[in-house]
């Protein structure tokens, strides 16, 4: 399907500690492409440097994010993690298991229409494709990082393809308490209108 006859939206991921050089300077340039017309739709969210996965609120709408990137980025066989992690602990009082989500600085998540094209930073094996490598393409139209193929929705697995062991679920995400690893399975599209926008440039 030719992406150009659907709208390109970024959403753009960021720490508000981090808003300094370069990351300031990268999030002034996809306002000039976004009013250059090279994205249709430009959108800023603001996330903390750590999520709980059990606290679904206030931050649901940043677990719905790192769920659908994980799937997309995992279905495509690439990585997404780091710049992301998912830990879990232990507390040595309550015997409390906690799971935490690490965020990147900054993350953009492409998409085609509704239908999530990109994630970046992501890596394939040992190709990496970073924030500016995403600046680059959107600047020059090289759509070859952004394709459009439908999904298919499949839960994830019920244990750790790499140890075996059963996968607990916090908040739809597998994750193995043995080696940390998680899995999302694959989950039907999230309508973005539904997460809380927070714009951090006019």
């Amino acid at each position: 399907m030719n992406i150009h006859a659907n709208e390109l939206t970024v959403e753009v991921y960021v720490r508000p500690d981090g808003l300094v050089e370069p990351i300031d300077s990268k999030i002034d340039t996809l306002h000039q492409l976004d009013s250059a017309d090279h994205i249709d739709n430009l959108v800023i969210h603001a996330w903390p440097a750590a999520i709980t996965l059990t606290d679904q609120i206030p931050y649901s709408d940043a677990i719905d994010a790192f769920e659908q990137m994980e799937m997309w980025v995992g279905k495509h066989g690439g990585s997404i993690q780091p710049p992301f992690s998912v830990r879990t602990s232990t507390s040595t009082f309550t015997n409390e298991i906690q799971t935490t989500l690490r965020t990147p600085m900054m993350c953009l998540a492409v998409y085609v229409g509704e239908q999530l094209a990109n994630v970046f930073p992501h890596s394939w094996g040992d190709d990496h494709h970073g924030v500016m490598d995403a600046i680059a393409a959107l600047r020059t139209d090289d759509l070859e990082l952004f394709p459009y193929a439908p999904d298919s929705a499949a839960p994830p697995p019920s244990h750790c393809p790499d140890c075996n062991t059963q996968l607990m679920n916090v908040q739809g995400i597998g994750v193995c308490q043995c080696c940390d690893r998680v899995e999302v399975g694959t989950m039907p599209h999230h309508d973005r209108s539904q997460r809380s926008q927070l714009t951090l440039r006019p």
